[in-house]
Parts: structure tokens; C-alpha cells; sequence
């Protein structure tokens, strides 16, 4: 994995370039999650371009504020989907979500994406990262759980068919990515 040149937060592998989302990502964010075929597991759910535009703008002010966020997955110069982590659900910790395009979903891409995200996430000081998959997704379970992330034996109250995973790093493991 390297940083790609102009961009310290970028992220690269063999297959995929991931990139902090930016407004020049619109478009595709806005199809993506407009979309009723997407695979993955995003907390806004489909949404219209409105929405889309609000979640951008909250995307590019966790980047600012925080160092971490959404990243924008590219194949081949495609936009194929998002992947990364979004502000904290709770004091402790930030929360992984993806979704790729459902032409381009293949789980080995999905599982690499979130890897790095949640690698990136953790090199940045993000002590914990937590995802929430329902029990029979098994595609989100594969990827969190292919990302490295580990099912908490915490049952979430009152939701029996939520599974939720987590990855924690101390607070001084800092291995930067860039």
C-alpha cells in the first residue's frame, strides 16, 4: 500500500485507489446511494441528492476536523464505491460503513477497501471502529469481518438480528500509512 503523489490521505493497492470523497465525487456519491442495488451497509440508507449533498458535506468536515472519513474506491480510474469510517456514534469510537456499486460488487474488493480504510483509521488515531451488520446480511459480515474487525459479544438491546463488530488499536499504535 503507498500514498498516492498530491494526496497524503490517498490509498493505494494493486487493484484499487481510494481517495478522501471530495465534490468532484458528487455525482457518483449521488447515484450510489440513490441506488436500490447497492451492496453494503451505509447509515443514511438510499437517499435523494439533497440528502446526498448534506452527507458530503458532513463526509468533507470529519476530513478537516478529524484526519479520517469516507474514501472514494476507484478500479481502473471507475468510481466503484465508498468505504471508510464517519464521526463518532459515541464518544469512544467511529463507526465503518461501505457500499459498492452492484456491477462492480466482488467480495475480495470489498474486504481490501475496508482493510485499508480501517487500517488508515487506526494510523490516524482512531482507537476503536465499530460496524453494525444485520445477522443475515452476509456480505457485510464477510467484510467487516474480513477487514479484521471482530463481532463483539455484546448484544445490541432490544435488536437480536443486529451484529456488531469492532477493531481497536491502543491509543499510542501509530503506524502511518503515509
Amino acid at each position: 500500500m503507498e500514498a498516492a503523489m498530491g494526496c497524503r490521505n490517498s490509498i493505494r493497492t494493486a487493484r484499487l485507489q481510494l481517495d478522501p470523497v471530495s465534490w468532484t465525487d458528487l455525482d457518483d456519491v449521488v447515484r450510489l446511494k440513490a441506488s436500490t442495488g447497492v451492496t453494503g451497509r451505509l447509515a443514511g440508507g438510499i437517499c435523494n441528492r439533497t440528502l446526498s449533498e448534506q452527507d458530503m458535506m458532513t463526509d468533507l468536515m470529519t476530513w478537516g476536523r478529524e484526519g479520517v472519513g469516507m474514501f472514494a474506491i476507484r478500479q481502473q480510474g471507475h468510481f466503484i464505491g465508498l468505504v471508510g469510517v464517519q464521526p463518532p456514534t459515541t464518544m469512544d469510537c467511529h463507526e465503518m460503513q461501505f457500499a459498492f456499486v452492484q456491477q462492480a460488487h466482488d467480495p475480495t474488493l470489498s474486504r481490501e477497501a475496508a482493510s485499508m480504510a480501517l487500517a488508515f483509521a487506526h494510523a490516524e488515531g482512531v482507537a476503536r471502529v465499530i460496524a453494525y451488520a444485520k445477522a443475515g446480511d452476509i456480505v457485510a459480515r464477510q467484510v467487516f469481518g474480513g477487514a479484521g474487525m471482530h463481532v463483539c459479544s455484546a448484544q445490541q438491546v432490544g435488536r437480536p438480528d443486529i451484529v456488531l463488530y469492532q477493531s481497536t488499536r491502543p491509543c499510542g499504535a501509530h503506524n502511518r500509512l503515509h
